[in-house]
């Protein structure tokens, strides 16, 4: 079954690092589809004051220098994807003049496309950061995420496995339904299931997490079962990384906060582990 991705793009080589790690997570890409997505900054001068006597040639030039700039970046990430092993013909490019903010297009994009994941590099990483300084009207940002986001810092080939975080929240299972269908076809990595030992009903939790990833088509083989005696989620899961170098660490966000970013960044686990994993890629679901 097909896996499609959505992998935000900019000029900045540091935004690579989404392309990089999807090409080195999967060893078998026959059936990994993406769409390399750009969104054209809105051009300082085009935007003007309309009242402006700066000449009309002159904002159509900036505004065409601008998208030429995206329609290069997407020709040089759609060039990586290739040496990296993506079919030709599974990779779709998509650019579009900015309609509200970077970030905000990506995650509609994201919502619209019905993806598997949006995966952001570096640069995503500094841009949802950097929406909560930006003048944007708190509507926009009232939306459900119907989609994983993967946060990539680093692209690591030699780093593999999973470490799947799980507290019985229902995030936690539409998580590990998430992982279970994108490893599904992927037999390079191991997924090991954390929870916390005092977690009530730990061992059901366990069970019907295992079994949401069996039903996926996740081999039985490559799940491994491993309990904390650490309550803080975020220390668990610093303590699992530090002693075994995962690829990725996956979560569900919890939260009662109604804005989705605020909950990405102000929730006191996603927080620690968004600024302590810096060689690891952070899978968060709402």
């Amino acid at each position: 079954m097909e896996r499609n991705f959505l992998i935000a793009v900019s000029e900045q080589k540091k935004a690579l690092l989404g392309v990089r790690f999807v090409g080195n997570f999967f060893s078998d890409k026959q059936d990994i589809k993406s769409t390399l997505f750009y969104s054209a900054p809105k051009s300082d001068v085009f935007w003007a004051n309309q009242t402006s006597a700066e000449p009309f040639s002159r904002q159509k030039e900036q505004m065409d220098k601008i998208l030429a700039g995206g329609k290069a970046a997407l020709e040089i990430a759609k060039k990586e994807c290739i040496n990296l092993g993506f079919l030709p013909e599974n990779l779709s490019l998509k650019q579009q003049t900015q309609v509200f903010s970077t970030v905000v297009d990506i995650i509609q994009e994201g919502k619209n496309g019905k993806y598997d994941a949006v995966v952001l590099g570096r640069r995503g990483l500094s841009m949802l950061g950097e929406a909560f300084e930006e003048n944007i009207s708190k509507d926009l940002f009232n939306m459900k995420f119907t989609f994983p986001i993967w946060l990539c810092r680093s692209a690591n080939p030699v780093k593999k496995n999973v470490l799947l975080y799980i507290d019985g929240s229902e995030t936690s299972f539409r998580m590990a339904d998430h992982v279970g269908f994108v490893l599904s076809l992927e037999k390079k990595h191991r997924l090991d299931i954390l929870i916390a030992d005092k977690t009530a009903d730990a061992a059901s939790i366990m069970e019907r997490c295992r079994s949401i990833l069996l039903e996926n088509g996740f081999p039985e083989a490559l799940i491994r079962l491993r309990t904390t005696t650490l309550e803080n989620a975020a220390s668990a899961i610093l303590d699992a990384v530090d002693k075994e170098p995962y690829a990725a660490v996956a979560l569900g966000r919890s939260g009662q906060k109604s804005n989705p970013l605020l909950r990405l960044f102000k929730g006191p686990v996603c927080s620690i582990l968004f600024k302590e994993l810096t060689d690891t890629s952070l899978w968060i679901c709402h």
